[in-house]
């Protein structure tokens, strides 16, 4: 049996050298293929390259896809793609854009019009995806108020989820509204301004509203007018319904609470900017039947927490949680009937969630 010829190798005579590799910074620069750029931080998206181009400043009032937006400039909306620059770039987010994101707009080759830069965000309300990776999704960016909005009953009202929403307002620089909806459903007044209490005295707006006998809805008007404000909450709390009293003429549509569940039906399907008659615009976004914080933003929470900051400081450990630790200020403050006991169970919730 004849034995299998070797095969043949050939190899390079010269010893290879170690080659020096520069920093990161210097290859940004270079014009190269996709795949050298695909990692490169947001921060540097802002370094174009490109001249000689008509820019104008405009802001999106809806995401079609992560390669189409609707952008306003001055009264106009013009549909967009995204530049292919900016698409190279490694976003934190699952879209690259959001409704009420500022940008510019290249009008070099209209009407084919390309976003070109993506200006720096004041704020965000965000979420983020219940998996592991816990992608960010944003949901509006650019507002002034945040009205958090809660009914009644129907569903009943829920104020840890309250909670959760004041603790990402915080997080996230924005201002929050306390909106309980459906007030013509309580019976005595008096129990749902108990049932608030702990946030008025925390300076936090709250306002009583109805669509059908329409309390509080001009106050809740006053206090929008030429503010740029988004309404989230849970499903079902009515939030199309006030938006519809606020601004009539938009006629959207509005669905009904299931009886068996007490839960509320998505009506708005996708996020969008409505400019209000009145002054100022509006984020339609929609209902959250879960509200998310990031488990990095779990040692925010003890400070961020709805009336714990003052409490805060005063703690013996600058890291306490609030929880297990001695000389605790925030718990200190619960057994003097202070923080109501309540707001702390919900504040254990959350801590336990993430």
């Amino acid at each position: 049996m004849k034995q299998k010829d070797k095969k043949v190798v050939k190899r390079l005579k010269e010893n290879l050298n170690n080659t020096e590799v520069l920093e990161n910074d210097y290859y940004d620069e270079l014009q190269g293929d996709s795949k050298s750029k695909s990692k490169r931080t947001s921060e540097k998206s802002r370094l174009s390259l490109k001249k000689n181009l008509i820019l104008k400043k405009g802001r999106i009032v809806e995401v079609k896809s992560n390669y189409l937006n609707i952008v306003r400039i001055g009264d106009i909306d013009y549909p967009c793609s995204i530049s292919g620059r900016l698409k190279q770039y490694l976003f934190k987010t699952k879209l690259l854009t959001a409704v009420g994101d500022w940008v510019e707009v290249d009008f070099t080759n209209e009407p084919d019009y390309r976003i070109e830069e993506l200006l720096p965000r004041h704020n965000t309300l965000c979420r983020f995806s219940g998996d592991s990776f816990q992608k960010e999704i944003i949901v509006a960016s650019n507002v002034d108020y945040l009205v958090i909005t809660a009914s009644w009953l129907m569903p009943m009202l829920k104020p840890g989820l309250i909670d959760r929403y004041l603790c990402i307002a915080n997080i996230n620089d924005l201002n929050p509204i306390i909106c309980i909806n459906k007030i013509d459903l309580c019976k005595d007044i008096s129990e749902a301004e108990l049932a608030l209490s702990y946030y008025k005295k925390l300076d936090i707006p709250v306002v009583f509203t109805s669509t059908i006998t329409f309390e509080g809805i001009q106050e809740l008007k006053d206090m929008l007018t030429n503010k740029d404000s988004v309404f989230s909450g849970q499903s079902g709390t009515g939030k199309t319904s006030l938006i519809n009293c606020l601004e009539p003429n938009l006629n959207l549509a509005v669905s009904e609470v299931s009886s068996f569940n007490e839960k509320g039906v998505h009506t708005t399907s996708q996020a969008q900017l409505i400019k209000w008659s009145f002054g100022g615009n509006l984020v339609d976004t929609p209902g959250l039947k879960t509200v998310n914080l990031h488990k990095n933003q779990k040692n925010l929470v003890p400070s961020v927490f709805p009336g714990f900051k003052d409490y805060t400081a005063q703690c013996y450990f600058r890291s306490c949680t609030h929880d297990h630790e001695n000389d605790c200020a925030v718990k200190a403050a619960v057994s003097e009937g202070i923080i109501p006991v309540e707001r702390y169970e919900s504040y254990l919730r959350i801590m336990e969630s993430l």
